[in-house]
């Protein structure tokens, strides 16, 4: 899934237990990444599919990004993602927020 712009990418495996694993990419960097998600109609009252990650890009003086959002559609293939995502830097201290749409056509 990735923006129109190719600003952010997202590729990561989600398990049924409610693990996700994989990799954001912000702005042509890669930051490794873990989290969650909760499936739609899983429970009564979920009503959408939502998720969390957040990870580093492992260097000694690391950029830190977390990201959460909401899928459309089903949960292996969906049609978009509503993500708001956010990266702090500890080499200069500076803080970035990004929110947007991603869908699979943009690939």
């Amino acid at each position: 899934m990735r923006n129109a712009d190719g600003a952010v990418e997202i590729y990561v495996n989600a398990a049924g237990d409610g693990l996700v694993t994989g990799m954001v990419e912000f702005e042509h960097k890669s930051y490794t990444v873990t989290g969650q998600w909760a499936a739609a109609g899983s429970v009564k009252g979920r009503n959408y599919s939502a998720f969390t990650l957040s990870g580093s890009d492992g260097r000694s003086a690391p950029e830190f990004i977390a990201a959460a959002g909401t899928m459309k559609g089903p949960g292996n293939a969906p049609e978009t993602i509503s993500l708001n995502l956010i990266r702090t830097d500890s080499t200069d201290g500076l803080q970035y927020g990004w929110d947007g749409e991603l869908k699979p056509e943009y690939v």
